[in-house]
């Protein structure tokens, strides 16, 4: 109804009095509208007013008296933190982007540290538009990069290409992780010709168990050369590396048992480094098959760290019949099956004295070793000053060594390993059952273990050798390391002890930064496949098959977690 008709439906009063009511509904609408107005005001003034005096506030605060470069710092250090992904829906922030979005004061001090924003990980942490604006922050500083998996398509090669090739020459980290074979190579055609001048380490992983059939051929790198090159960690694939002095080589388990790098292929690989190498690790897996006979070792002169896998060794390969290693001072053998164990304690004993003369640690660790096991090793070994077992594993070898010195003390000769200073314990589950099964008459007595480890003490201090240290790592080292130090204190023994619940290290020579880098391009790669197997099983048809994506280890796919140190 309008209004027209509506006034003449209505007598002057009324309509005098729907006049009025009108005209102050405008005037209490236009009241309301400047109320809310000044109530806008108000909040913003208020706010403002909050924020000054929070500002102020935070002077006092401990961390804002902290100078800039102190702050950029701490920042920088924060990024060592690994933190695991919670959620399936997104990724994690970087700590460096965390960090500039606490306070005005903090991005500012983000914004201009440099070397906040060196460490990319594409696509993993950081899409196309983050890695530009990545890129535009760390001005010149020295890049660590972190390349894959996922980036066989077009478009991220083409991105590759013309942000990160160009910067080579800025790079002194660079990690290449692929789930494929061909998608490596796709990689190495981009990297294989431009120089890497400050390049100082580089990982290159393929975890393709399946693509690569037969022997795949040999892909060159960094042909223009990588002068400063010194620590390389490879998957067990043909690489050709440049000419380098690096110090530092390992190779990795992929891509698999049944895809073992050649005998030729590895020798290739270290031949051109056995000058300056003296860090060497085996655990990927190498073929011992169609040696040429009469063929003669590759000498490493100063090589003072071996460790050697069972992966190794699972195709005849022998360690020791292709590197000679005079100058080895620490030897760590990892899950080796007694036969292999048996081949590489006869090579000790029958090249002694020439040979393992400076060995000062020998670590094995979840080893098959032989209850025979005579004296030759002691005696082929006797410059030793590190022993490490597993407990439990390896209680026979600790009562050779408690026997001989047993036989020292009542002929008064000198014992086996005469410089044996510290002995160290892999602690991997607990003593609860041994104990159980102990058929001590006394309550309080030690388990068997506990007490063979508490003569060996007592007897090399009686035969004049005493202990310095008992280090005790595993998952069990905390339990074990309490009860053998009451064990220690009620037998009134003084001997220094530590412990750490970290896996036994494959290496104690290598600084923890040096560590760190490899471990980190690792975790961050298997959290990210991981992130994306949960991925797919959420948006997974109703009722599919869960299955293991390629690329994904199978402790992961497993839930077994993953130990970080």
């Amino acid at each position: 109804m309008d209004s027209m008709t509506l006034r003449s439906l209505l007598d002057d009063e009324s309509q005098r009095e729907l006049d009025d009511l009108r005209e102050r509904i405008e005037t209490l609408q236009e009241r309301k509208r400047v109320l809310t107005s000044e109530a806008f005001q108000l909040h913003n003034a208020l706010r403002t007013l909050q924020s000054r005096a929070a500002h102020i506030t935070n002077k006092t605060a401990p961390v804002s008296r902290l100078p800039s470069d102190v702050l950029a710092i701490i920042f920088e250090e924060s990024r060592r933190l690994l933190a695991p992904w919670s959620s399936v829906a997104s990724r994690p922030l970087s700590p460096e982007i965390q960090l500039s979005h606490v306070s005005s004061r903090w991005r500012e001090v983000a914004l201009s540290t440099p070397a906040l924003w060196t460490t990319i990980r594409f696509p993993i942490l950081h899409k196309e538009a983050a890695v530009v604006v990545y890129l535009q922050r760390c001005n010149q500083a020295p890049l660590s990069v972190h390349i894959g998996p996922r980036v066989a398509d077009p478009d991220s090669l083409r991105f590759i290409a013309t942000q990160f090739v160009p910067r080579l020459n800025q790079i002194r980290e660079l990690t290449l992780d692929t789930d494929e074979f061909a998608e490596l190579c796709s990689l190495f055609y981009l990297f294989s010709e431009p120089p890497a001048l400050i390049l100082k380490r580089l990982k290159i992983c393929c975890g393709d168990a399946r693509g690569a059939t037969g022997v795949p051929p040999r892909r060159d790198i960094f042909i223009a050369g990588a002068p400063l090159l010194s620590d390389i960690r490879l998957s067990a694939f043909p690489v050709g590396l440049p000419q380098t002095s690096a110090t530092t080589l390992h190779f990795e388990p992929p891509p698999g048992p049944g895809n073992p790098l050649s005998r030729s292929a590895f020798l290739d690989i270290l031949t051109p480094l056995s000058a300056t190498l003296s860090n060497l690790h085996l655990r990927g897996y190498i073929s011992g098959f169609h040696q040429e006979p009469g063929s003669a070792p590759v000498e490493l002169p100063a090589l003072k760290e071996l460790v050697v896998h069972a992966n190794s060794l699972n195709h005849g390969f022998n360690v020791f019949r292709n590197i000679s290693t005079p100058a080895i001072e620490s030897l760590s053998l990892v899950n080796v099956r007694r036969q292999g164990l048996s081949s590489i304690h006869k090579f000790i004993a029958r090249t002694s004295p020439e040979h393992f003369q400076h060995l000062h640690t020998l670590r094995y660790i979840n080893c098959d070793i032989d209850d025979d096991l005579d004296i030759y090793l002691p005696h082929a070994t006797f410059a030793l000053n590190e022993l490490a077992v597993s407990v439990t594993r390896h209680t026979h070898l600790l009562r050779l060594l408690l026997n001989s010195d047993k036989q020292a003390t009542l002929h008064g000769v000198p014992p086996l390993w005469p410089n044996l200073r510290t002995l160290s314990l892999h602690v991997p589950k607990s003593l609860d059952r041994e104990r159980e099964d102990s058929d001590s008459e006394e309550e309080d007595d030690p388990p068997p273990t506990m007490g063979l480890l508490l003569e060996v003490v007592q007897q090399r201090k009686a035969v004049g050798r005493p202990l310095d240290l008992i280090r005790i790592e595993g998952p069990h080292a905390r339990s074990f390391h309490d009860e053998f130090t009451a064990v220690l204190l009620k037998a009134h023994e003084d001997l220094r002890s530590e412990f750490s619940s970290i896996s036994f290290p494959y290496s104690a020579d290598v600084q923890e930064s040096e560590v760190d880098w490899a471990f980190a391009a690792q975790y961050i790669g298997h959290q990210y496949r991981l992130f994306m197997f949960k991925k797919h099983q959420q948006f997974a048809p109703l009722g599919a098959p869960a299955t293991q994506p390629r690329g994904l280890p199978a402790y992961i796919y497993s839930s077994t977690p993953m130990q970080v140190p």
